[in-house]
């Protein structure tokens, strides 16, 4: 052989190992672009990320308390106002003679005053 087909052969071997590694680059490259691979690394993603979270807002919590105790104080004031005004709700009173006397004069329907017996509209 000569140098000319040498140097041939090994050129074309060279070739065919850049093919065989471009194939392998375009298959991985396919692979990440496939949308359930891109969904399960954006949900991996999105895992790390929570956990990091979550582990910088216990240190900080450990670390000072009083705006997590706070924040936990008005998430139980906003979901339990009803039941929280129900507790200090005074439900078992009576009328007063005051609220009493309104009542005579407005009709418990529609609010409207009524007519005193004995006396007319004119």
């Amino acid at each position: 052989m000569s140098d000319i087909e040498e140097e041939r052969a090994r050129a074309e071997i060279a070739a065919a190992s850049a093919r065989s590694q471009l194939t392998g680059t375009l298959v991985d490259i396919q692979a990440r672009l496939h949308p359930r691979a891109l969904a399960r690394d954006a949900i991996e993603e999105l895992r790390e990320t929570g956990i990091a979270i979550a582990r910088r807002t216990l240190a900080a919590a450990q670390h000072n308390p009083g705006p997590l105790i706070g924040i936990g104080a008005t998430l139980v004031a906003i979901f339990a106002r009803d039941w929280i005004s129900d507790a200090f709700a005074d439900h078992g009173t009576t009328a007063t003679a005051a609220s009493a006397a309104r009542l005579d004069e407005t009709d418990d329907q529609i609010g409207e005053p009524q007519p005193q017996e004995g006396k007319s509209d004119e």
